[in-house]
């Protein structure tokens, strides 16, 4: 029997010709987006489609990896302890080796950390399930050690960007970025984690988030830095430092150079001496926290609160895309009109809002039966409200991350990007795993019900606080050396 004409051919074709289909699935995917973006959009950089495709790839994989394990405990009738407990399987690297991933990522190349740290991801999620088999417990190693190598890559994105993005396309990117987590997110923890195990069982979700992976991989290979870019930021950074004159206010506290190594401390005293960028990297922090209580709460909550199966999170978390999308199209315009403030203080409003709905989904729904134009017949009423709720939580979580990354990427300084996002990272996860223990304390004597209506409340006045106290410095800082000049 004669073999196919592949079989002569080295096995590295096989990895090249599934690049050259992701190029040409790439390449048809954003001519589709040429209509809504301008000719100058950051969007239309080849290298910069390579990050947001590695990164909505990865996001799917990974967040369908914690949505298994949450679907997996909520149909063998795990109380919300457990899914607390996923949780901090989850963060807990985050929090431990946070400054240790940002350091790593701002050592070495950008490309060649995440080329790197996704071949390892897609790695782990062969080897560990066949040396272990598949159940509950392999699947937790699996997402313990993929988050290990995630503390890498999360930073090593988000600095990323401004090294094809120059300070007015900044906004832009960070909202692509945005978008493109916030898609992978949705669709991993939507419908390809729901599906998978529903139909093929675990193992199904680890080797498919295996496969996107080593796909990410290939794909952050074609990320380039803008050079001339660059060399023009730096050339512009001299330029000023020449020119201002002494009375105008410094940008920054502490300087650094570009031709000696820093260190974690460094990056820490910097934003000490920074009370303003700290306060942003906080309401950073927030913003991401909701979205991943929000995720570890998913599953329990459509059992609880909507009487369906957890499978149908789909319908409850799927039309957050839609406020995403909204959100990257009107963040770099609102940010350019008002401020980072204005518009993160705006995204915290809508995530209370649309948070504290959830909790009230009874109250609610009543009143929203008679705007909601769109009837699935398949699903309950208040499935269908608190997926029209979603929409305006994805649009709230996507303005007010914009809108802190913003004003981070703009005012630190590049040689301590990913350090500073890697603070993010840990700010982030270590808010979040005392509210998951809260959470799952507070859920057992009031309800999740009762926990999702209060608790945005809080975390609004805390950002409200944050916010003003931001601005009161900025204004301070104006006042001060207008009197000086």
């Amino acid at each position: 029997m004669a073999l196919p004409p592949q079989f002569d051919q080295p096995a590295g074709d096989l990895a090249k010709r599934i690049d050259t289909a992701i190029d040409t699935g790439q390449a048809k995917l954003f001519r589709v987006l040429w209509f809504a973006l301008p000719p100058q959009s950051i969007a239309r950089d080849l290298g910069f489609q390579a990050l947001l495709i590695s990164r909505f790839l990865s996001d799917i994989a990974l967040q369908a990896l914690l949505f298994a394990a949450l679907i997996n405990s909520a149909q063998n009738q795990g109380n919300e302890s457990d899914a607390a407990l996923i949780g901090i399987c989850f963060l807990l690297p985050g929090l431990v080796l946070g400054l240790w991933g940002g350091a790593v990522a701002d050592a070495m190349p950008k490309r060649l950390v995440l080329t790197i740290a996704y071949l390892l991801m897609g790695s782990i999620c062969f080897i560990l399930p066949v040396s272990f088999g598949v159940n509950s417990s392999s699947l937790l190693m699996v997402l313990l050690f993929v988050r290990v190598l995630h503390q890498i890559t999360q930073p090593a994105e988000a600095s990323a960007a401004p090294l094809v993005a120059n300070d007015e396309e900044l906004a832009s990117a960070n909202s692509f970025l945005s978008l493109s987590s916030s898609a992978g997110e949705v669709l991993g923890k939507a419908i390809l984690a729901p599906v998978f195990v529903s139909i093929w069982g675990l193992n199904s979700v680890t080797l498919m988030a295996g496969v996107l992976f080593l796909i990410s991989s290939l794909r952050i290979t074609r990320f380039t830095p803008n050079l001339e870019m660059l060399l023009n930021k730096k050339n512009e950074t001299m330029r000023k430092k020449i020119d201002t004159p002494p009375t105008a206010p410094p940008t920054s506290s502490l300087q650094f150079s570009t031709h000696q190594k820093h260190t974690s401390l460094d990056a820490v005293r910097w934003l000490f001496s920074e009370k303003d960028a700290l306060l942003m990297l906080l309401l950073a922090a927030m913003a991401s926290t909701i979205g991943v209580v929000l995720t570890i709460l998913g599953p329990k909550y459509v059992i609880s609160a909507l009487g369906v199966a957890p499978e149908y999170a789909f319908y409850v978390f799927a039309p957050a895309s839609l406020g995403v999308i909204a959100g990257m199209l009107i963040a770099p315009k609102l940010i350019k009109t008002f401020s980072e403030n204005s518009v993160g203080m705006l995204g915290f409003l809508l995530v209370a809002f649309g948070v504290s709905s959830l909790g009230q989904i009874e109250a609610v729904n009543d009143l929203a039966q008679l705007l909601l134009v769109v009837d699935i017949p398949w699903i309950n009423d208040q499935t269908e409200t608190a997926g029209a709720l979603s929409l305006f939580i994805g649009l709230g979580i996507t303005l007010a991350a914009a809108a802190t990354q913003t004003y981070i990427g703009k005012f630190v300084p590049v040689v301590i990007h990913g350090r500073i996002f890697a603070l993010l990272g840990v700010l982030k996860d270590g808010l979040a795993i005392p509210q998951l223990i809260a959470i799952s304390i507070l859920a057992d004597f009031i309800g999740v019900e009762n926990v999702l209506t209060f608790a945005p409340i809080a975390i609004l006045v805390i950002a409200g606080a944050l916010l003003f106290t931001t601005r009161q410095n900025q204004y301070g800082k104006i006042t001060k050396f207008k009197r000086t000049g």
